[in-house]
């Protein structure tokens, strides 16, 4: 792994910009349910697609439709992306319930989240470790994976396909080290449609050019909470005597020979901090400056390094309030 705490697929499109003295938005996991299309969202083949950033994106259908998927299929061939989402749905068929497709999908989510395996089978993560076979792995998922999620149905292969996203956080050890990888995923969950009975074939991470767009709702989340798990985070990120920084902190790392480590920080990492909450992946990122001092020994002699660099630091919601996920810099 290039880095100790990855972040893939970040994007910072539509976010809502908070003045930290404002409200911002981060929230629990698998419990706040918004989807997009339903049994009754099939439309005529003149209809337009619509979008809403309320209800996720609604069905594709007619001319728009078609534009989208022959878009997406140019992409899949060219650039390499990855099998595109269905455009447009089938009429669902009759005792199909939105609610519980949904349902299906959260619960074989909640089974992924449990695994201890690096790479579960039919399960959207997976940890690739360089350094050798992780153990002891615990995963966890933000980001209320199940709203706003895009669904459609195709008849021919008796099938829901469901498209949504979350932040998935993994913490493991490798090579007598604690690791955190942190992965800002899109996922599509396969859903078959037999004798009126929901079965999940799979749970992929997915990635094309053209899916439809997932927009979580902001909630109020004021910021003193979050300013204080900040606060705690970068605490414990000075706190160890090791030659780098715990899991989830900055990649800083002192030379391999360092004796008697002493990180410290300088001055107030939320002086001028500024959060947003991201609605595609329904987290709060927060943006500020850090520094801090690093003292040591090294070949016998004492050393002294001073660090300042841009943050940004992911921070979710979850039962017990804010979490932060990761610290990581940035240009």
């Amino acid at each position: 792994m290039a880095d100790d705490n990855p972040v893939i697929n970040q994007t910072g499109a539509g976010e809502t910009q908070y003045n930290v003295a404002g409200n911002v938005d981060a929230r629990k996991t698998i419990n706040h349910h918004h989807y997009g299309t339903g049994p009754d969202a099939a439309q005529d083949a003149g209809e337009a697609a619509e979008s809403s950033s309320g209800s996720g994106a609604a069905v594709a259908t007619g001319s728009g439709g078609i534009a989208l998927a022959a878009v997406a299929a140019i992409g899949y061939m060219i650039f390499g992306q990855g099998e595109p989402f269905p455009a447009t749905s089938d009429p669902w068929p009759a005792g199909a319930d939105e609610k519980a497709v949904v349902a299906a999908a959260g619960e074989w989510l909640a089974n992924c989240e449990k695994s201890d395996a690096a790479s579960p089978a039919n399960c959207p993560q997976s940890v690739i470790e360089p350094l050798g076979t992780p153990s002891k792995v615990h995963w966890e998922f933000y980001g209320s994976p199940l709203e706003s999620a895009v669904i459609r149905y195709s008849e021919a292969d008796s099938r829901f396909d469901m498209l949504g996203t979350m932040v998935v956080s993994g913490d493991y050890m490798v090579a007598n080290q604690p690791r955190r990888a942190v992965n800002l995923m899109t996922y599509w969950a396969k859903v078959k449609w037999l004798d009126g009975k929901l079965d999940v074939e799979e749970i992929k991470s997915h990635s094309a050019l053209g899916d439809p767009e997932v927009a979580k709702r902001a909630l109020d989340q004021p910021w003193e909470p979050v300013a204080a798990k900040l606060n705690a985070a970068f605490t414990r990120c000075v706190s160890g005597t090791a030659s780098a920084m715990p899991a989830g902190c900055p990649d800083r790392q002192l030379p391999e020979d360092a004796k008697k480590i002493k990180w410290a920080l300088a001055g107030d990492p939320l002086l001028t901090a500024r959060a947003s909450f991201d609605p595609k992946f329904g987290i709060l990122r927060v943006k500020g400056t850090y520094g801090m001092t690093m003292n040591y020994r090294s070949l016998g002699v004492g050393e002294s390094e001073s660090h300042n660099a841009n943050y940004e630091a992911l921070v979710a919601s979850t039962a017990n309030g804010p979490a932060v996920l990761q610290i990581k810099e940035t240009v």
